[in-house]
């Protein structure tokens, strides 16, 4: 059985949740994560009538994608007992309680940059969040983001990301990509592509990077 207790302490009072563990807890969540996230923006990009997006700035677009994953992660809550959605002081947040795991996993959605950092105003409770400090009302032992990326030109995702905040920094962060149908989820860590059943395949940017270098040379 994993022991899904070790975390690094990177400071006191700062309990990180390491990668591995959180993949393992996660594993039975990423299917439908990927899909409030990808939603929310099929939603503002499929519900909103074009001449409105075209006319509405970066923060409005935002605020409506936000809205509508905050939606479906309401109705992902209202399906699964072990997911609870909790706002406080206007912070949404899913609260997941794996099964076999010791303890809560609370999960922001935002909009990311690529480098991961979320986009938010820096609220002492976003900061608190961001440093894993225990938020009231919030029941949640570590803390996370899932969110989207987006091009340049704000028409387009990137990329889904989950990522774990440390402070003003980021202890690690992954992509949840989509590939296949009615499969399990599997990680591609040390497994050949061809051999792995996924409904969403989640690896360390740093990994893909370097895969991409490598086709890149040949």
């Amino acid at each position: 059985m994993v022991d899904y207790s070790e975390v690094s302490c990177e400071r006191e009072l700062i309990m990180l949740i390491e990668y591995d563990n959180a993949y393992a807890a996660l594993l039975p969540y990423f299917d439908r994560l990927w899909e409030v996230v990808n939603g929310g923006w099929g939603d503002w990009s499929g519900e909103i009538p074009a001449k409105v997006r075209a006319i509405a700035t970066s923060r409005t677009r935002a605020c409506m994608v936000n809205d509508f994953m905050r939606t479906r992660g309401s109705r992902l809550a209202e399906t699964d007992p072990t997911v609870k959605a909790i706002i406080s002081k206007q912070m949404f947040v899913l609260s997941i309680s794996p099964p076999g795991f010791n303890g809560c996993i609370g999960l922001r959605l935002k909009k990311l940059t690529e480098d991961g950092f979320s986009k938010n105003q820096p609220t002492m409770q976003v900061q608190d969040f961001r440093e894993q400090q225990t938020l009231p009302g919030i029941k949640a032992d570590f803390h996370l983001e899932v969110g989207y990326v987006v091009d340049k030109f704000g028409s387009a995702l990137n990329s889904i990301d989950l990522v774990c905040p440390s402070g003003e920094g980021i202890y690690w962060k992954a992509e949840i990509v989509p590939n296949g149908a009615n499969q399990n989820v599997a990680s591609l860590f040390s497994q050949p592509e061809d051999a792995v059943m996924k409904e969403v395949k989640v690896r360390k940017k740093s990994e893909k990077s370097a895969g991409e270098e490598n086709e890149g040379g040949g």
